[in-house]
Order: C-alpha cells, then sequence, then structure tokens
C-alpha cells in the first residue's frame, strides 16, 4: 500500500512537472513607461514581451539593475536576455536580436527653457556641454560627433544634474523624459524644462537582445519572435499599446 501511495505521487509530480512552464530571466532597468519595477507605473514594454513568451508556454522573471550591470549581465549569459535596447553594428557582433522590434521611440534633447537651446546641425551643438548614459545609444553617437559628452548610469541622474547646472543638454526617449520629469520633480521644477521636436537621429525600434554565448540564445530568440508574430496576428499587440496611453 505503501509502495503504491510512493508511485502516485511520484506520477502526480511528473505531471505538474510537464505541466508547469519554463521561466526565463530577463535583466532591464528603469525606463518609464516601457520598464519598470515598480508595477503602478508604466512598463508596456514587459507586459508585451511577458504576453510574447507566455504564448509559448515560457514565464518571465524580472531582474531589475542599473542599464550597465542589465546589459553585462545579459551579454555574459547570466540572464537569458534584456530589452529594449536599439540595433547597433557592436551588439550585433554579440547577440542575437528578435526578428521585430517590441516598441519604437523618438530620441530629443532635453533641456531647461532658460538656456534657449536651439539647433539645425551637429556643428551648432559643440558649445553646450552633454550628459548621456553608458551604453546607450545617444551617447556614443553624440561623442562620434565629437561633441562634450558626459556619461552617468540612469537618465534620472541626468535630468537633476540639467536642473543643478551641471549639464546643459541630455537625450532620452520622447515618452520615457517627459514621464521622468512629471515623477522626479516638483509641479514648479518640471515648468523649467523643455524638449525639443527634432530628432537627434531617426526614429529608432527596440529590441529584445539573447546573448551569442548563451547555450539556448539562438533556441530562445526563435521562441520569443513565434510568440511575438502570434502576438501581433491576433491583435492583443494593439490591444496592450492601446491600454497603456490610457
Amino acid at each position: 500500500m505503501k509502495r503504491l501511495a510512493v508511485l502516485v505521487l511520484m506520477f502526480l509530480w511528473t505531471l505538474l512537472s510537464l505541466s508547469a512552464n519554463e521561466t526565463v530571466r530577463l535583466s532591464v532597468g528603469e525606463w518609464v513607461p516601457y520598464t519598470s519595477e515598480d508595477k503602478n507605473k508604466g512598463r508596456v514594454g514587459q507586459t508585451i514581451v511577458t504576453a510574447a513568451f507566455k504564448l509559448e508556454n515560457i514565464d518571465v522573471l524580472y531582474e531589475y539593475n542599473a542599464w550597465q550591470k542589465s546589459f553585462k549581465d545579459a551579454l555574459e549569459a547570466k540572464s537569458e536576455g534584456t530589452f529594449p535596447w536599439s540595433k547597433t553594428k557592436e551588439r550585433l557582433k554579440d547577440f542575437y536580436y528578435s526578428k521585430l522590434p517590441i516598441a519604437k521611440s523618438k530620441t530629443v534633447f532635453f533641456s531647461l527653457k532658460k538656456t534657449n537651446f536651439e539647433w539645425s546641425d551637429y556643428d551648432d551643438l559643440k558649445k553646450y556641454k552633454f550628459g548621456d548614459v553608458t551604453g546607450f545609444k545617444a551617447s556614443k553617437f553624440l561623442s562620434d560627433k565629437g561633441l562634450d559628452v558626459v556619461n552617468v548610469d540612469t537618465e534620472a541622474k541626468n535630468l537633476k544634474k540639467l536642473l543643478a547646472g551641471e549639464i546643459d543638454v541630455t537625450t532620452s526617449g520622447y515618452l520615457v523624459g517627459n514621464n521622468l520629469i512629471k515623477t522626479l520633480f516638483t509641479a514648479q521644477e518640471a515648468e523649467m524644462f523643455t524638449s525639443h521636436k527634432k530628432e537627434v537621429f531617426p526614429e529608432t525600434g527596440f529590441y529584445i537582445l539573447i546573448s551569442k554565448k548563451h547555450p539556448r540564445g539562438q533556441e530562445l530568440i526563435k521562441i520569443f519572435d513565434k510568440g511575438f508574430l502570434k502576438l501581433l496576428k491576433s491583435g492583443e499587440l494593439v490591444k496592450i499599446m492601446k491600454a497603456s496611453m490610457k
């Protein structure tokens, strides 16, 4: 009887194991409204990625760190991947990219209104001191233009440095930057900031990245692509995006 009970328990355990979803760990940082450790803030990017993997019976566990560490953890395959990142030649050497972007964003300059910041070409920018984020596309882009760029590990720090007069200009996604300003500062302080219509570079797509060092990297990116395509074709992706705008 005891032997039978053990066999039944083993059978039930096997069934539970077979029915349980696999879990992947993704390393991200704070980038509202796309990613956030705070569930009350916007994190539409996480919602999209979670839903795409869920359609392929995979759960997602998020690990939150500064962006530089999140990127490094993914690069070294300490996590299964990271997002949302734009496509660059340097990153393509080390990562598998999702076929389609999970979101798109335009990157613009932010400054204080009193700076009277205006520009038409990159030569106009050489008189300004810029702040950016280590590892972000905009940081390298501006440095390659010969501009004075000081890097930190978060966009929030750059906006605080703007207010303190330590830098003249910083970059951010239009939605991300304006969201941070509303969150970080009083209404009176927020009124001192402005963003600029002219994009730093053309609108960027953001992707999920999985390191080529990961033993299942190519397999996992194909699984994500499959789930994301299902999400897109079903109309659920559009519903998620619309819900995030309410």
